[in-house]
């Protein structure tokens, strides 16, 4: 028999399993925020190679990249079936860290169809980006994927508002009038504009956000999802078409 003592040691041991790993799954948050660094997603991008390397991949897939909204978007590869879709979401990234691993995170797919998902991690805590900026980051990754590609489309979604931070209302709009000017004369790149489906007059409703403020829940995702299909469909785009 095993003394009162060692049962009650045990059993506080058990306990504080889950807290320790929420504290490891903090911490590695945290850091990855402080590091500014886009090698803080290395070890994000490696476990999508070394997952690549055990599957047969299809030709063609939709790859969608971001940051937390894009690994917490759900129902998208269910709707955009047969087509793969790869979801390539880093933590809190912004755009430069993405642009950083373009080869691995897109290039390396030879997609038909890309699709950036900004995070509010552009203007917060991992960087504080202008209008300007932000929409200079984006030019910068397109230009640097139609240098590699020779066909396909990319698509956009401009930063989405959130009940958090109410005061990026006037830079998101400056972001996404700069973006649908530019993508006017560039018939490979298409702006969606979800915050006209999540908001009133810029102001974010609640009903499709998480209680954080700022992610999507399912409600939210599936306007996303609606935006996005309407769109392939209206572009007549062979990325829905059974390979």
């Amino acid at each position: 028999m095993y003394s009162w003592k060692t049962i009650r040691s045990v059993t506080t041991i058990l306990l504080l399993i889950p807290v320790f790993h929420l504290v490891f799954l903090v911490s590695g948050e945290v850091s990855s925020i402080i590091d500014t660094s886009p090698t803080a997603w290395a070890d994000e991008v490696d476990a999508y190679m070394a997952a690549d390397r055990l599957t047969q991949l299809k030709e063609d897939p939709i790859v969608i990249v971001g940051g937390r909204q894009v690994l917490l978007w759900r129902g998208v590869e269910e709707i955009l079936t047969p087509r793969k879709v790869l979801m390539r979401g880093l933590g809190d990234a912004t755009v430069n860290d993405i642009a950083f691993y373009y080869d691995k995170l897109i290039g390396f797919y030879d997609p038909r169809t890309v699709v950036l998902l900004p995070g509010i991690t552009e203007f917060h805590l991992r960087d504080n980006k202008s209008a300007d900026e932000l929409v200079a980051a984006i030019r910068q990754l397109v230009d640097l994927d139609l240098e590699v590609r020779q066909s396909g489309k990319f698509y956009i979604f401009p930063p989405l508002h959130s009940l958090l931070y109410p005061s990026d209302k006037t830079k998101i709009e400056a972001v996404s009038q700069q973006l649908q000017l530019w993508a006017s004369s560039h018939e490979r790149v298409s702006i969606l504009d979800a915050n006209q489906l999540l908001s009133d007059n810029g102001t974010a409703r609640p009903v499709y956000y998480r209680s954080d403020g700022v992610h999507l829940n399912e409600l939210g995702q599936s306007q996303l999802t609606t935006l996005l299909l309407a769109q392939l469909e209206q572009d007549g785009f062979a990325g829905l078409e059974p390979l």
